[in-house]
Formats: C-alpha cells, structure tokens, sequence
C-alpha cells in the first residue's frame, strides 16, 4: 500500500541493497524533514537491488508507514540501472537521487529545496568525508582523471545527492549506457558534456549507523578502476 495523500511534487530515489538494518532510520529521518519543508509533498520511489539480506521483506512492511513506491527486482540490476529505473518511475516535477546508507541526512533538505531551477541541477559536497581510507584514496586519484576528463570546479563529482528537475535528469540518462562503475562520476560528465549547469551545495557526510560497504575491498578496486576508466572514456568520446 502506498499513502499518497496530496499529488508529490518530489520524488527521493533511494537505490538499495542489503539495507535492512539502515533503510527504517533513513526513511525515518527524510520522511520528518521532508514534511517540515512549506510546499513539499515527496514520495520515496526504492529502487531494491536484489537484496539478501530481508531489505525486501522490510520495505514491504515500510509501505504502511510511509509514502513509497517499491521497486524491487530478484537479480542485481547494478547501482546505476536502479537510479535509471527510478527516475523512469518518476511522475514528480522535481527528483532527489539519495543513497540508502543514511551517510547524507536530511538536515540541508529546506535549503535544497529553496534553491530549485528549472535549468540546473544541484548536487551535494560530502565536507568531510567519513569513507574507508581506499574508497578516499580512490576517490581522490579518479578525481584527477575525471577533471581531465570533463573539465569543472565540482568540488565532489561523484556525490550520491543529487536534486532537479524530473526533465533534465531524463535528458541525462540516455548519455549513461556506458557507464557500469562510478554512476554520478559518468553523470557528473554527462552533465558536462551536454552542458547542463550543476551547482553544489555542502552537505554533511556522516559515519554509518548500520550496515557495511564492502564492494570496495582491495582485490575489486583494479576492476572497478578499469570500468570507471572506460566507461568515463566512451562517454566523453563517444
């Protein structure tokens, strides 16, 4: 069941996997700041990426609660294609695009939300970081790369907050089918590419309550690097 008692005018695209223990504290949190914000009526579209863990089972249980369309899927669709998918399932005028882990709170949601445009987009500035030193380490070097890439003065292109219109996301995914790894760094260039205004706004990046990242252990990361590079190359090439 979905409770729906005005037409949204945001939708918040969570993409999760094996969140179980972080997902009721994250909707929690968002669903009380969203509701203290004048002219906001959000729905949160989850995008569940084939999870283990009982995340589906939970969400289920959080459609009585809260204000959430369920998109679950039994396979792993990839980070990426569940953003896609949301976005695809948005009817909104504006699109928040968070993660699941509850790293970003909802604590900038009313200056966020004052600063819409019907031309550009904003995107967050985790200031400081709370990641495992390889994800910094990481994140650091491929910034590098990126900025040659697609020249800008994003201080976090690769921040997993991102807030617009519902039609300049749309305009930006078709340029995505290259990316496999590192989704915001390919929509960061995107948006470069196809010169899309995009203004930061600090957010503040917090320590996990629950639940762990594990996709960046160190035997994965010259895979992931490999993708990341590749795919930035087709998109800015292709």
């Amino acid at each position: 069941m979905t409770i729906l008692i005005n037409q949204p005018n945001l939708s918040v695209i969570l993409p999760v996997h094996n969140e179980a223990k972080a997902l009721e504290l994250v909707l929690s949190q968002w669903d009380t700041a969203l509701r203290s914000v004048p002219g906001v009526s959000h729905v949160f579209i989850i995008c569940e990426d084939g999870s283990t863990d009982g995340t589906k089972e939970l969400i289920v249980e959080l459609e009585d609660q809260y204000p959430v369309i369920n998109n679950s899927v039994a396979w792993r669709r990839s980070y990426g294609h569940a953003v896609r998918d949301g976005i695809a399932l948005s009817r909104t005028d504006y699109i928040l695009c968070i993660d699941g882990d509850g790293q970003i709170g909802p604590d900038q949601i009313a200056k966020v939300w004052a600063r819409r445009s019907e031309d550009r987009l904003l995107i967050g500035w985790r200031y400081p970081r709370f990641d495992p030193r390889t994800r910094l380490i990481y994140s650091k070097l491929f910034k590098l790369y990126h900025r040659v890439l697609f020249p800008s003065r994003l201080h976090d292109p690769s921040c997993p907050f991102v807030f617009g219109r519902l039609t300049l996301l749309q305009k930006v995914m078709p340029v995505l089918i290259h990316i496999r790894e590192g989704f915001w760094w390919g929509f960061t260039g995107a948006c470069w590419k196809l010169k899309i205004p995009i203004e930061e706004i600090q957010v503040h990046h917090r320590e996990r309550t629950a639940g762990d990242t594990r996709i960046y252990k160190f035997w994965k990361m010259p895979g992931i690097i490999f993708r990341n590079v590749i795919g930035l190359l087709k998109l800015r090439f292709g």
